[in-house]
């Protein structure tokens, strides 16, 4: 779990549970390659879901995770989708389920998009610029 900039000092960081590191020893497969502190990092450099968390939403295919230059997804993906996967009107390639940022096994996902590094080097310059200087 992460805490998104702009939140209480007292709470600010990411918390990740120790079967989700390594391959050996306490680390639990499907979530064994460090893929989910990928993700809760994202989190904490103010990225958020893929799909826009309107999955409980009557208006799915709605949410926005407020970057440009990912597909619009209605739900998060669950193990290893097959491509493409399609859960919106988000054809010909569908869900970029393999996105950091969604919630498919850690050997499935594998990237962010530019716009995603964008964000991250915009939250770096700005709410985690100490980040870099301390």
């Amino acid at each position: 779990m992460a805490q998104f900039p702009g939140g209480l000092s007292e709470t600010d960081g990411v918390v990740i549970a120790y079967t989700c590191f390594g391959k050996t020893g306490t680390a639990t497969r499907p979530y064994h390659l460090g893929r989910t502190a990928t993700h809760e990092i994202g989190h904490w450099f103010n990225l958020y879901h893929i799909w826009g968390d309107d999955q409980r939403s009557a208006n799915i295919c709605s949410g926005s995770d407020k970057v440009d230059d990912t597909p619009n997804q209605g739900k998060p993906n669950f193990k290893r989708p097959t491509f493409p996967h399609t859960s919106c009107n988000n054809g010909p390639d569908g869900d970029m389920f393999m996105n950091f940022m969604d919630y498919v096994y850690d050997d499935t996902m594998f990237m962010f998009t530019k716009g995603q590094v964008d964000r991250i080097d915009a939250c770096l310059a700005g709410p985690r610029s100490s980040f870099l200087t301390n």
